[in-house]
């Protein structure tokens, strides 16, 4: 017999729903079936038998639907639900997926911006302390700065209240000693040097004379300090004794070409390179004092400065030695002696000692400078000559 083809089914979800009572009496039979239909299998001494039980003698409940229809059904339901379970665990594994992504970029995100915080943090601290170390520096540096002024400001007032109490000292004695009445006779010198000769024993004492080296001298038996008193034309001068000698000095050779009438024209051992780039007038000057005054052995010429007369090569420096001592008489000479043969030199300008003199205003004699700061700066430690 030919079954008649079924028609076209209505969809699935309305068809299951109106079936559910079918559906739930299908399955009871499934269970029943399976218990009652088929074989039951038993063994004897012999051929094993299979006993077959009629399905006569098993009563199944009564079932509304067709069973083949109600298996049909039940298999699409458990594909339905098969596939929804598998839907439902890819979603939730997709979910977890995607939840664990953006929980991973969420905590990527967060260490970038600890990591720029703190590279922030550690930029400005480094700043920070480079600042502080810099302002301590600085600190450092002007305290330093101070502290340098403040040593040479007190040592320059040291120097001049020392210097002040020699001399108060020096007046004190010669007020004592009255300089200007001869002793008596002791002998005669002999000068190693051109020597200044002065009214009493003090560099600052007035000029009397500018003896020549090798001249012969009468001297007194009056002495004060480092000087020897001598008669000049029946009358008392006073001179440094260190450069007198009981016996009369072999004669030097004729000053060498270039020199001024009536000092030293000679070649000086420091000349080689002191005097490069000096103009005339000041290699005179030095040749002269390194002449008069072979102690002086340090000698400044050209050289870069702020005022005129060194960068031309129209000054030239006589350092004293030890001349906050005993140095200082020896500047005094110096510069008396280059004051005196400032015609015959052509010197327009001496100082020393924080004293100035001038060709231009030469009738006022040394007149007092303002402090400049440091010894160089007020020329205590230099004899500077400028010539014309």
């Amino acid at each position: 017999m030919v079954r008649a083809r079924r028609a076209i089914r209505e969809p699935l979800t309305p068809r299951v729903v109106r079936r559910l009572p079918q559906l739930a009496a299908g399955l009871a039979a499934l269970a029943l079936l399976g218990t009652a239909v088929g074989a039951e299998a038993t063994i004897s001494s012999g051929a094993p038998a299979l006993v077959a039980v009629p399905a006569a003698q098993v009563v199944a409940p009564a079932v509304e639907a067709p069973a083949a229809q109600v298996v049909d059904d039940a298999l699409s339901v458990a594909e339905i639900s098969r596939a929804a379970q598998q839907r439902a665990a890819a979603e939730a594994k997709k979910k977890a997926e995607a939840d664990e992504k953006a929980e991973a970029k969420k905590k990527a995100e967060a260490d970038k911006k600890a990591e720029a915080e703190k590279k922030t943090k550690e930029k400005a601290e480094a700043e920070a302390e480079a600042k502080a170390q810099a302002e301590e520096k600085a600190e450092a540096d002007k305290k330093a700065a101070a502290e340098q002024k403040a040593a040479a400001e007190k040592k320059a007032a040291e120097d001049a209240a020392a210097s002040r109490e020699e001399r108060a000292s020096r007046s004190s004695g010669r007020a004592a000693l009255d300089a200007s009445q001869l002793g008596a006779g002791a002998g005669k010198r002999w000068t190693t040097v051109a020597l200044n000769a002065r009214s009493a024993p003090d560099a600052g004492a007035a000029l009397v004379d500018v003896l020549d080296a090798g001249d012969q001298l009468a001297i007194t038996e009056r002495t004060s300090g480092s000087w020897r008193q001598v008669e000049l034309g029946g009358k008392a001068a006073w001179v440094a004794e260190k450069y007198l000698v009981d016996r009369q000095p072999k004669k030097a050779s004729a000053p060498g070409g270039g020199a001024k009438a009536g000092v030293s024209g000679g070649a000086c051992p420091s000349g080689s390179s002191v005097e490069a780039g000096l103009q005339p007038n000041a290699v005179a000057v030095h040749r002269a004092v390194c002449a008069a005054f072979p102690s002086i052995t340090s000698y400044g010429g050209v050289r870069a400065d702020s005022v005129p007369g060194h960068p031309e090569g129209r000054a030239i420096d006589a350092m004293i030695p030890n001349y906050s001592g005993s140095g200082n008489a020896l500047g005094w000479q110096v510069a008396e002696y280059v004051r005196a043969n400032a015609s015959r030199l052509g010197v327009t300008e001496v100082i020393f000692d924080q004293k100035i003199w001038t060709t231009q205003r030469s009738g006022e004699g040394w007149r007092s400078m303002g402090n400049r700061g440091g010894d160089t700066a007020n020329h205590r430690d230099h004899v500077h000559v400028t010539v014309r």
